[in-house]
C-alpha cells in the first residue's frame, strides 16, 4: 500500500528513476546538473521551511511533490506520478498537501511552472483552481518551455 511521507536520503535513486521515466514519456532526459536540488531534495526544500514528499511503496518512490517557500508566496515543485498511480487521485492529494503546507506557513498564494508538454498536469492544476499566468523558455538540454500558474490559498 503506497504511503506519503517526507523524503529521506535513501529515496534519491528512486526519485531520479521516477523523474527520468516521466521525462522519457516526452522524449526528454533528466539532467541532474540542471536540477542539482534533486540530489538532496529534503535538505534543499527544508532549509527555507518547505518540504519534499514521496509516495513510496515497498521502498520504491512512485510519486513526488515539493513546496518551496518564498517571502511572499509558495511554489509547487516536482509533481511527478508514476503511470501505475495515475488517475487515482494521487496528483490532486499531493497538490493539496503542498498547498496546506504553504497555508500553514502563512502563504496566501501558490505558483508553479509546468512543461508545456505536460497536458495532463495542466488539466490537474486548472481543476484545482490554478490560472495560467505566463510562459517562459528555460534554455535547457530538453528545450523546455513552461507555463506559469498561480492561485490564491484562501
Amino acid at each position: 500500500m503506497p504511503v506519503v511521507r517526507p523524503t529521506i536520503p535513501e529515496d534519491v535513486p528512486s526519485i531520479l528513476a521516477l523523474i527520468n521515466g516521466v521525462f522519457a514519456e516526452y522524449c526528454c532526459v533528466l539532467n541532474v546538473a540542471e536540477d542539482t536540488h534533486l540530489l538532496a531534495p529534503g535538505p534543499f526544500f527544508r532549509t527555507g521551511g518547505g518540504e519534499f514528499w514521496v509516495v513510496a511503496d515497498d521502498g520504491r518512490v512512485l510519486a513526488t511533490v515539493a513546496v518551496l517557500l518564498h517571502s511572499d508566496a509558495a511554489e509547487l515543485k516536482c509533481l511527478y506520478v508514476h503511470p501505475a498511480l495515475r488517475r487515482q487521485g494521487w496528483g490532486r492529494r499531493l497538490c493539496e498537501l503542498a498547498m496546506n503546507h504553504a497555508r500553514q506557513a502563512g502563504r496566501t498564494a501558490m505558483m508553479l511552472w509546468t512543461d508545456t508538454r505536460f497536458a495532463g498536469a495542466q488539466r490537474l492544476y486548472e481543476g484545482l483552481g490554478f490560472v495560467r499566468c505566463g510562459e517562459r523558455e528555460l534554455h535547457d538540454s530538453n528545450n523546455t518551455r513552461e507555463f506559469g500558474y498561480e492561485r490564491m490559498l484562501g
